[in-house]
């Protein structure tokens, strides 16, 4: 009877002390957008001290109600708190920027006399989308050398890279003798642009599509028709590549590589 009490008299002490019931801070948000962190908390018998948000453990805001006023934000690289919809319970930051990038973490301390304290975390990635879809090109150089095809899908600049994958008429291609895979592209403001090649058989129409991934929640691809026909004295290769963004066409395009395949047929003709 007495461990029966014991148990029920910890359990509502426990129920009245300071604690965090969430934290949320959003995984993925795109550069420029505004971008909210939540910290819900009970107090119980206690007395709100103080609620204080850190970025990567370097402190960037914190509500102390004793205090006029009792809202405060810090100078941090990559922060800008909107003092106006921030509070004890919430933190805006607008505009985020890639810098803003980091661990996440809300601290609520309380009064005297339990000075109790607890506290919650979350990462966010502050991503930068490409302006465009990838693009399909035919690689010239790669070309010269046989009957095989060789395509490139280059993704526009984002961050982070842009993940990238090729599918032939609907299948994933795995096989790693396919794909030609190239150092990334640095480019100004810490973006980058990808790029991986793949090699295709000639001799029959196919349909293939080059998938950028960046988050995911956003992904773009390209899609390119190739078709062969034969000719008197030459192949001709034409390859209808058409890029698309958010469902929406944006440009077609179309390559012939008869010249360069021609020149192929002739080199296997001297040797």
């Amino acid at each position: 009877m007495f461990l029966t009490f014991a148990i029920i008299g910890f359990l509502i002490k426990e129920s009245l002390l300071l604690k965090i019931v969430r934290v949320a801070v959003p995984s993925y948000k795109v550069r420029g957008q505004p971008a909210q962190l939540d910290c819900d908390y009970e107090l119980g018998d206690d007395i709100l001290y103080s609620v204080k948000w850190y970025r990567d453990n370097e402190e960037f805001y914190r509500y102390m109600p004793k205090y006029d006023p009792p809202k405060h934000a810090y100078k941090l690289d990559g922060i800008k708190v909107d003092l106006s919809k921030s509070d004890d319970r919430r933190v805006l930051l607008h505009p985020v920027t890639l810098k803003s990038t980091g661990q996440y973490r809300c601290e609520v301390s309380a009064e005297a006399p339990s000075f109790a304290s607890a506290a919650g975390e979350g990462r966010m990635e502050v991503i930068y989308l490409p302006r465009e879809g990838p693009r399909i090109t035919g690689n010239q150089q790669e070309n010269r050398r046989g009957d095989s095809m060789f395509l490139n899908c280059t993704s526009g600049r984002s961050y982070p890279a842009a993940i990238l994958s090729w599918d032939i008429d609907g299948e994933k291609v795995t096989d790693a003798t396919l794909l030609v895979e190239y150092p990334p592209i640095q480019h100004q403001h810490g973006l980058v642009s990808t790029a991986l090649g793949l090699r295709v058989p000639t001799g029959r129409t196919m349909q293939v599509r080059c998938t950028a991934r960046v988050a995911p929640s956003w992904r773009e691809g390209s899609e390119a028709v190739i078709g062969n026909s034969q000719l008197a004295d030459s192949k001709e290769a034409m390859l209808l590549v058409k890029s698309s963004s958010g469902g929406s066409s944006l440009n077609v395009m179309l390559l012939t590589l008869s010249f360069i395949l021609l020149l192929s047929s002739l080199m296997q003709l001297e040797t």
